[in-house]
């Protein structure tokens, strides 16, 4: 467990000899937050510790590498704790050539927040090292409340009788979230449908900078796992376009027929104005990438395959 009774008011201090926490100045933008964030980590920490093993329906994924879980503090919004586990000395070494998952999670979900792309807004990082090398990390967020996995969200709305006019505007929405990544140089590599919440009203921890003066979507999409985030200067190019797109496409039930994906194109690239992308050669991209290959997503009853 990590504790300290005394914590400096800081962005970033030393908690012990190897422990180190980062504040996020994201949390700037909460005012629901009202309390001093270094000793809410802790306690959301100990917190999840505590849940993972009382194997608590809040633990959201425990696996080798990470394990997440929804929190609860006193006084305090909900959070998400996602803990980057301790994988031996030889992946803990590769962070002194390169920067650690939770490193480029926590400043990827706060680049996001900045640009109005996210409602699970990065708080704070704590880090345990040994030797100078992080070996274990864990990223505090708001968690996002009333929230489904797009893959979840879409199929309880087919099984519901999704009617034509509200998914369409559903599918434009997203189209113009996902241009908006890419025409500000956002990359996920794994956007899977199970990677994007969906939620039908902003989060309180949404009130973002980026979006005064414009009117926000009723719908808010949330990316998960920002380790897998990449941030560039410029659009991102064609390639990788046709890789989200693919994963996009596969990970989507097939209720979403070709002509609502078509019209989803057709709209994403009207939001992509200022990037002449040409969609023929996208759309070959695309269909080298998904050949051969079945639909895979998520479910309330698991893993759903479709030829």
């Amino acid at each position: 467990m990590l504790r300290c009774d005394s914590i400096p008011k800081h962005r970033s201090c030393r908690l012990t000899e190897n422990i180190h926490i980062e504040i996020s100045p994201c949390s700037q933008s909460i005012t629901i937050l009202t309390s001093d964030l270094e000793p809410i980590a802790i306690m959301a920490i100990d917190e999840h510790d505590r849940q993972i093993q009382s194997g608590s329906e809040n633990v959201k994924k425990n696996a080798p590498e990470t394990s997440i879980s929804i929190v609860s503090i006193e006084n305090c919004p909900v959070l998400c704790v996602k803990h980057f586990k301790y994988r031996g000395a030889g992946h803990a070494a590769k962070g002194l050539f390169r920067t650690t998952h939770g490193w480029r999670a926590f400043h990827s979900g706060a680049y996001l927040f900045e640009h109005g792309f996210t409602a699970a807004v990065p708080l704070a990082l704590i880090r345990k090292s040994r030797f100078m090398v992080t070996i274990e990390e864990w990223l505090i967020m708001l968690a996002v409340p009333d929230s489904k996995e797009l893959d979840r969200f879409m199929l309880d709305r087919i099984r519901k009788g999704w009617p034509k006019e509200e998914k369409r505007k559903f599918l434009d929405n997203f189209a113009r979230f996902l241009a908006g990544l890419h025409e500000y140089g956002v990359f996920h590599t794994d956007l899977k449908t199970c990677n994007i919440l969906v939620s039908d009203q902003w989060s309180s921890g949404s009130d973002m900078r980026a979006a005064e003066g414009r009117e926000l979507p009723p719908t808010c999409f949330s990316l998960l796992d920002y380790d897998d985030v990449r941030v560039q200067s410029g659009a991102v190019d064609v390639r990788m376009r046709a890789k989200n797109f693919s994963q996009l496409y596969l990970s989507t039930p097939s209720d979403i027929d070709m002509d609502d994906r078509m019209k989803f194109l057709d709209r994403y690239l009207l939001a992509c104005s200022k990037t002449n992308i040409d969609k023929r050669r996208l759309l070959k991209m695309v269909c080298n990438r998904i050949k051969g290959k079945s639909l895979l997503y998520v479910g309330p009853e698991g893993d759903i395959s479709e030829s």
